[in-house]
């Protein structure tokens, strides 16, 4: 039986069940640290404030959620598996690196191609640190436009490390740039198509974008419900709805990219600012409460969204 990593160790991809595929439990920025300005962490607070949470999840029926936080923006394994053992929610870390403008690029930068996926692989088989806690996907991410030196070398390593241990990638994607570039770059490697999903695909009016990726077979993640600071959920409803009446039902999957907790503050948001005031739909309970409801008065039904939030994941881990 084909299993997927979780924090807690391996399940089954059959009980997966439902599955949000892009969500934070926690993040923080490079540098987060040095803004003084902000509370100290505190980190019992927060796993108790984050558990609850993910608990909302359940009413909902979702059994399975992935964190694709890359190593260099606050990941904390340790953090992620006590509050999937205290919310009872099967939670996925993740291997990699973000990308260069906002990432942590020092020491990835000196290092070589090769040096970078002997470093994903030994993570990815033997745990993070001494934590003994395993990715179960590995995360790649391309800046505004074009794909930098840097993302491409770091994208790369990723790539084969995926091929090497048989887990999927995910990817962020700045502004909807670089789908395309990264798709060839991965599968190049030698991972397949359907193990690939390409994040925040739902930031554009341009249907004929995402229409581009799902041809190329490939996952196209609408992943970003709630974020209307970047474009408003009608757009993001009305272009999912038309990829399923084009016939791509089975390569799109849908997530908030909700970070249920900030290391320090999110960027640019005051000390007395409240990101609930800010972005008031951005939850991770959102596609539940709102989205769904109007997508099926628009016309989709329960079997579409059985196979976008139970079937497409089982098969993006199972391929």
């Amino acid at each position: 039986m084909t299993k997927v990593m979780t924090v807690l160790g391996q399940k089954p991809v059959a009980e997966l069940g439902k599955t949000l595929v892009h969500e934070h439990v926690l993040v923080g920025f490079p540098g987060w640290f040095l803004d003084t300005r902000f509370a100290k962490f505190q980190r019992q607070e927060a796993v108790t404030r984050v558990t609850a949470a993910f608990q909302q999840l359940k009413d909902y029926g979702v059994k399975t959620v992935i964190d694709p936080c890359p190593s260099d923006l606050g990941r904390d394994v340790a953090f992620i598996a006590e509050v999937s053992s205290r919310s009872g929610v099967n939670l996925i870390c993740a291997a990699g690196l973000y990308f260069e403008a906002a990432g942590l690029t020092y020491t990835p930068g000196r290092l070589s191609e090769e040096a970078l996926t002997e470093i994903f692989v030994r993570e990815i088989e033997d745990g993070v640190g001494d934590t003994g806690i395993r990715p179960g996907i590995i995360k790649i991410a391309s800046g505004d436009k074009m794909m930098s030196d840097y993302e491409r070398k770091v994208i790369t390593a990723s790539a084969k490390a995926a091929a090497a241990t048989g887990i999927p990638v995910l990817s962020h994607t700045e502004n909807c740039s670089c789908g395309h570039e990264q798709i060839d770059i991965v599968t190049g490697a030698g991972v397949r198509a359907e193990k690939f999903l390409v994040g925040h695909s739902d930031g554009t009016e341009d249907l004929s974008y995402q229409l581009s990726l799902a041809e190329r077979g490939v996952f196209v993640g609408f992943d970003r419900f709630g974020i209307e600071s970047l474009i408003a959920d009608a757009v993001r409803m009305k272009n999912l709805q038309a990829m399923v009446d084009a016939g791509h039902r089975e390569r799109v999957m849908m997530s908030h990219d909700y970070v249920a907790c900030w290391l320090g503050g999110a960027p640019g948001l005051q000390p007395e600012q409240n990101m609930a005031d800010v972005l008031p739909n951005w939850k991770m309970t959102h596609i539940f409460e709102t989205i769904i409801p109007e997508l099926k008065r628009m016309g989709m039904s329960d079997a579409d969204f059985e196979v976008i939030l139970q079937d497409n994941p089982r098969r993006y881990f199972s391929a």
